[in-house]
């Protein structure tokens, strides 16, 4: 192709344009062409174009001022309780530094007991940046074995603190996981409550130990979570479970045989525990028992860590199972209290006593049906009873899924668990589905 011939088409039209004003309008339109002939007009084998000269420019911009964060913004942090921690170490640690909240603490109008805090509970602050301290707030135990929530908090400038029932929701929660390694690490990376991981243990003892399970068992649960502004605070009764072991797969379902007590069975209704052969008082019936309750009066929910028997001053307590007495004492809110360990990680826990049987002391055996103490109203306590707890590991449990005799099931209960446990089948089902480790907050 003769480009050089190309070249002389927009020369002649420029000429033609001079003499017609129109002719410019076709000139506008064939700009895009001229382009095209440009670059023909530059193909390999031509001159080359003259190179064009770069001018490199650096100019030193300046940055805007750097604000710091407003001191003022507020937000709660969550520290786990270790043995030996105190509040001031705590606070250390959390990098509160506010000496006037420290001076309000030391000098707080709630018991000293009360601001003991508990290894393995969470302390909750409210801190700025600065390190100042506009609230705190901790679960603890009261002398009737319930749960209290302690809050301190400045109001207006002021420091407060009080301390009592939980005013706080319930909601079930899902887990599912996977065993790759050991039972324990695995349900602590899955962020099973300590609560929960000794009721566990329990529930399925008679059948095998948890602790035994391999790689690629799995394990399902399904627990109350009692939540308070909407952050969990504490974790109540364990309501099912299921535990896949190989092929072999065991579930448990918790059924409530009244307003107060209530017992573990598996999918056909029968009880998965034993318990002990006898209870400590004889023929009395449970007023309060383990776990979450709701108030009937106030509608708050409490926490109970055992189960109170209704029974008159005097009336005979006795051991429901062979072991040795670890304490047998005065305390401020038990008041006479006995503990008994029956095995390596099992104490049972007797308050309010009216006094203790002869010869009950530190150190002695006893054998189930052993008298070890009479029902009374010492320490805190509103009236006569016996407060009865179960610890395992130092973990409070519900009697009911460690101690005491499960009852067979009337013919009206099995319609009633079957239609309970139904509901709770379906969210197992639900776990059992998904391959992966999961947790769900209902």
């Amino acid at each position: 192709m003769n480009y050089r011939k190309l070249i002389t088409i927009p020369q002649k039209c420029l000429a033609r344009a001079r003499g017609h004003r129109l002719s410019w309008l076709g000139v506008v339109a064939a700009l895009p062409l001229f382009g095209m002939v440009t670059a023909f007009a530059i193909a390999p084998g031509e001159d080359k174009p003259v190179p064009v000269e770069i001018e490199s420019v650096v100019q030193q911009l300046a940055l805007p001022p750097l604000t710091s964060a407003d001191s003022q913004t507020r937000y709660w942090r969550e520290e786990a309780v270790v043995r030996g921690d105190t509040l001031a170490r705590l606070l250390n640690r959390l990098g509160v530094g506010d000496e006037e909240a420290r001076r309000f603490l030391a000098s707080s109008p709630l018991s000293r007991e009360l601001l003991k805090l508990k290894t393995g509970a969470t302390l909750s602050v409210e801190t700025n940046d600065a390190g100042e301290l506009f609230g705190l707030r901790f679960l603890n135990d009261d002398e009737n074995g319930e749960q209290v929530l302690v809050v301190a908090e400045k109001v207006g400038g002021e420091w407060r603190a009080r301390a009592g029932e939980v005013d706080a929701v319930a909601q079930p929660t899902m887990k599912s996981l996977t065993i790759t390694g050991g039972v324990t690490a695995a349900l602590i990376d899955a962020q099973v409550p300590a609560e929960v991981r000794a009721q566990l243990a329990e529930i399925f003892s008679d059948r095998f130990e948890l602790a035994d399970l391999r790689r690629g068992d799995r394990i399902a649960v399904v627990y109350e979570t009692m939540l308070y502004q909407g952050a969990p605070v504490a974790f109540g009764n364990v309501l099912a479970a299921e535990v896949t072991r190989g092929e072999r797969v065991d579930d448990a379902y918790y059924f409530a045989h009244d307003s107060e007590s209530g017992a573990y069975y598996d999918r056909d209704g029968t009880p998965l525990k034993k318990g002990f052969g006898l209870q400590p008082v004889d023929g009395a019936r449970i007023s309060s028992g383990f776990g979450l309750r709701r108030h009937p009066i106030l509608n708050s929910l409490r926490l109970h860590a055992g189960v109170d028997y209704a029974a008159p001053t005097g009336t005979p307590i006795r051991a429901p199972a062979d072991g040795v007495v670890t304490t047998a004492e005065t305390q401020n809110g038990y008041g006479n209290v006995v503990m008994v360990r029956h095995n390596g990680k099992l104490t049972t826990v007797y308050g309010h006593l009216s006094r203790f049987a002869a010869g009950v002391r530190e150190g002695k055996t006893v054998r189930a049906g052993d008298l070890i103490g009479y029902v009374g109203s010492t320490g805190r306590s509103t009236g006569p009873h016996l407060h009865f707890e179960v610890r395992v590991n130092n973990q409070p449990v519900d009697p009911a899924s460690a101690a005491l005799p499960s009852p067979g099931l009337t013919p009206a209960q099995k319609l009633a668990f079957r239609e309970k446990s139904a509901e709770l089948s379906n969210r197992l089902a639900l776990l059992r589905a998904i391959p992966v480790n999961v947790a769900q907050l209902d």
